[in-house]
């Protein structure tokens, strides 16, 4: 009985320890952390995107902005690229606008030509979790912490406005408002 117990509780455990590390949290729509079997796939995309070379100033490559604007971002892809260079912690940043201006495609962009892998989920996929939202909310900075150890991980948060909401004005329901305290206690 006690071999059995043993055997329960270390595979459960092993399994977990496994999951945070190569696992991706369900929230998570699109991300540079490879796995073994992506890795398998295509050894030739992962190295590239491992050991390939790293501009700052290519962050805004494919992307078409005003003068005034394009100078901001470049400034702020250099910044992070030097933010990860000198091992400082890093600043949050939000990225606003109208549908189809290339928030996502600069946070990619960002977070390739930084060093750094990125997992973007969207907002709109945490309500209908409901009551879970709170764990998947922790799981995937979990899987965030243990994935940084080598590179670092952007976490891009798409359409946040779908439950980052005013908790004392709007009528939101006991299990969003839970969701968006865990987010705002991993956040800072």
């Amino acid at each position: 009985a006690f071999g059995i117990y043993t055997a329960k509780i270390s595979t459960s455990v092993a399994g977990k320890f496994i999951e945070s590390r190569m696992g991706k949290p369900s929230l998570i729509r699109e991300t540079t952390k490879t796995n073994f079997v992506q890795l398998l796939k295509s050894p030739i995309r992962s190295f590239k995107q491992s050991f390939g070379s790293k501009d700052a100033e290519q962050a805004l490559k494919n992307i078409v902005l005003e003068r005034n604007l394009e100078s901001r971002l470049r400034r702020i892809a250099v910044s992070t690229a030097n933010t990860k260079n000198n091992r400082a912690p890093y600043r949050h940043m939000l990225l606003h606008g109208p549908p189809g201006t290339g928030k996502t495609m600069f946070a990619k962009g960002l977070a390739r030509e930084s060093g750094l892998h990125y997992a973007i989920m969207t907002g709109g996929d945490v309500a209908p979790l409901g009551k879970d939202a709170v764990t998947e909310i922790h799981k995937l900075f979990d899987w965030a912490n243990a994935s940084s150890t080598s590179k670092g991980v952007m976490i891009f948060v798409d359409e946040a406005d779908a439950f980052l909401r005013k908790r004392s004005t709007e009528q939101i329901s006991e299990d969003m408002r839970n969701a968006l305290n865990a987010f705002l206690y991993r956040t800072g």
